[in-house]
């Protein structure tokens, strides 16, 4: 098996016009795309968004407080020391209007644009998608919540925040919401022990990356994007450029006289299988180290951080070699080896496409997204821009599992695709 790992990497070799392409045009894929399309993952990257939000208010504020004065008044669950606190809270940051003059606000208004309308025209405006959401807020909704937190009457009102379909854009928005109301919920509850509503300690939703406890995170920029799809795309086409070969030697009869030699059948296929493995290994290493020291993609990370991007990087190589090992047992069988190369390029474009290397992913359907997860190039594309981001190594076995289960199948079923003596087409 050895003599055919040399052969096929020796062919490779000889080949120095496919050689300069393997290294260079990836390489150049990555400098080119990545000035061309600079800004696009900038830390201000909201700057890009332009969301649209349809308010409909059915409730009715001033009335709703009037009544919960009236109920602490009454109440034996509030101090009578503390009524008047309660009550001078509420007056000064009602919860409906908190939340309209937070989704108004300065740090909002470049990203959002609130509309106030009627039920009937938001849902008008969503379904002519010049809304990306909708947020109702029934009637009673402020009465039930001071009710609810102040005097443990009732249960917790929600708003009602409705799309026409999930996308990031809608993901945004009900975030930035949701996030609003948890502090403020939270001031009011400490309010409860005596302290003041403050809305300035409500947070307002900023750019970049977090930092929880002592665990960093890092912003995914438009060149690392690149260096990781195209290294992802380019390995892919390997399994077809080895495999193609097998096409050539079948035309020149290379594979009959080899069989004619008594050589075990499948020390070929596993020689072109062990080929692929370490041609896309280097090559994959090669666009990232390139970009590296091109672009300085990868610059300030630490030790661990390649030690993981070269298991990866070697898990998902063997899952190329798997893949084309099937290629190469099909190419034996198909009479027309031209055909086989279009049938492989096929399935290639389509695997590059809803594995996020051709385009973004998230602007495909959910439906192909979570298909996509499932292709080598895909599943390593994804668990690489986490890998780049968080560093996190439990996030790696899962999906190294994965490949390697994927490629334990492809071999498998190119063994028993392998054509026996007797039977090549």
């Amino acid at each position: 098996m050895l003599t055919f790992l040399m052969k096929d990497l020796l062919l490779f070799w000889r080949d120095r016009k496919e050689v300069l392409t393997v290294i260079l045009l990836p390489l150049v894929l990555v400098v080119v795309l990545s000035i061309s399309m600079a800004g696009l993952f900038d830390e201000n990257q909201s700057d890009n968004y332009d969301l649209a939000l349809s308010l409909v208010m059915e409730d009715h504020q001033s009335k709703a407080i009037e009544e919960f004065k009236a109920s602490v008044h009454q109440s034996d669950r509030i101090p009578d020391n503390g009524k008047q606190e309660v009550i001078a809270g509420v007056e000064e940051h009602p919860p409906v209007e908190s939340l309209m003059d937070f989704l108004t606000s300065p740090e909002l208004e470049n990203l959002l644009t609130v509309e106030t309308m009627s039920k009937g025209e938001a849902k008008e405006r969503i379904e002519n998608g010049e809304s990306n959401a909708m947020l109702l807020i029934p009637e009673g909704y402020t009465a039930q919540l001071l009710k609810n937190i102040y005097l443990d009457q009732g249960t917790a009102p929600s708003l009602q925040f409705s799309a026409k379909e999930t996308a990031v854009e809608v993901d945004m928005i009900h975030d930035v919401i949701d996030g609003f109301l948890e502090q403020l919920n939270l001031q009011y509850v400490v309010s409860m022990s005596g302290g003041e509503v403050s809305m300035n300690q409500v947070e307002h939703p900023e750019g970049g990356t977090e930092v929880v406890d002592n665990d960093h995170s890092f912003s995914l920029t438009m060149d690392q994007y690149f260096a990781l799809s195209i290294g992802a795309l380019f390995v892919l086409f390997m399994a077809s450029t080895v495999a193609s070969r097998t096409g050539i030697e079948k035309r020149e009869h290379t594979f009959n006289r080899i069989a004619l030699t008594n050589t075990p059948g499948l020390h070929f296929l596993f020689g072109k299988t062990c080929a692929t493995f370490v041609l896309s290994l280097l090559q994959i290493l090669l666009i990232f180290i390139g970009s590296h020291l091109i672009l300085g993609v990868f610059s300030e990370r630490s030790f661990t951080f390649w030690m993981g991007m070269i298991f990866m990087a070697s898990v998902y190589a063997l899952a190329i070699a798997g893949l084309s090992s099937i290629m190469t047992s099909v190419s034996l069988r198909l009479k027309n080896p031209d055909a086989a190369d279009g049938i492989f390029m096929t399935i290639l474009m389509v695997f590059g496409t809803i594995g996020g290397n051709f385009i973004p992913i998230y602007v495909l359907p959910n439906w192909l997204q979570q298909i996509g997860e499932w292709t080598p190039n895909g599943l390593t594309l994804a668990i690489l821009i986490e890998w780049l981001q968080f560093e996190d190594v439990s996030t790696l076995w899962l999906p190294a599992i994965r490949l390697l289960g994927l490629t334990l199948i492809a071999i498998g079923v190119s063994t028993m695709l392998y054509p026996r003596r007797g039977e090549i087409s």
